[in-house]
């Protein structure tokens, strides 16, 4: 069903990473309690960190401390150098991911990632949890590129790739995701075992979503 579009197979996958690819939750919970602690503020639950993150460090510290102009600058100053030396601590891969890449693999499919969180914490915890696996491009946020859900990144992750954004899957557990699939013309599907819930990746035009890794091969395959 889902295998061809416009007669084309498809040729990459772009993923999210945190909440679809790697369990960062408890990690970033630990940093922004670094922070808001400093600020006097209380601190947050994991699951109150869960309904926060996705849109970037610097909105996720404006929610949590209100913060603006070169106050916010300085806790996110703060937030990244916690983050940065331990963002190792407790993060890892979701379970059945590391089948799912040598799944993705044995069909000869190219990897890419592009993620709202900044850029030098994506390509470190990419290059050393997903080793083993051919990503061609890492992307985070980067100065002057706009935050998905605008499409920009993902569009130049197809023209660094030589595919078209329509041989492309773009894979996620928010409707942010889901929304930068959309724009950018790939195909969007989501994944329910992140942070948001099943209504955000429908109501942000999902063309699937799936409760497990495995099923990613299953859209893939047309099953």
């Amino acid at each position: 069903m889902f295998a061809t579009l416009a007669g084309m197979k498809y040729q990459a996958i772009l993923f999210d990473l945190d909440g679809t690819l790697l369990d960062t939750l408890e990690d970033l919970t630990c940093a922004c309690n670094h922070v808001v602690t400093l600020h006097d503020k209380k601190p947050i639950t994991v699951p109150e960190c869960k309904k926060m993150v996705g849109n970037g460090a610097r909105v996720l510290l404006n929610r949590l401390t209100g913060l603006e102009g070169t106050n916010l600058d300085e806790a996110l100053k703060l937030f990244l150098a916690y983050y940065n030396d331990h963002k190792f601590d407790h993060t890892g891969p979701y379970p059945d991911i590391p089948e799912l890449l040598d799944g993705l693999v044995e069909r000869k499919l190219r990897l890419a990632i592009l993620s709202n969180k900044p850029h030098p914490a994506t390509v470190e915890l990419s290059s050393q949890i997903f080793n083993r696996w051919p990503f061609e491009h890492v992307f985070g946020q980067r100065d002057a590129v706009p935050l998905k859900p605008d499409p920009t990144a993902a569009i130049e992750i197809c023209k660094l790739m030589g595919v078209e954004p329509q041989q492309c899957v773009f894979v996620g557990d928010s409707g942010e995701d889901m929304a930068t699939g959309k724009a950018a013309g790939m195909l969007s599907v989501g994944v329910t075992w992140g942070f948001r819930p099943e209504s955000a990746l429908h109501e942000n035009g999902a063309d699937a979503v799936i409760h497990e890794p495995m099923g990613l091969l299953r859209v893939i395959d047309g099953a």
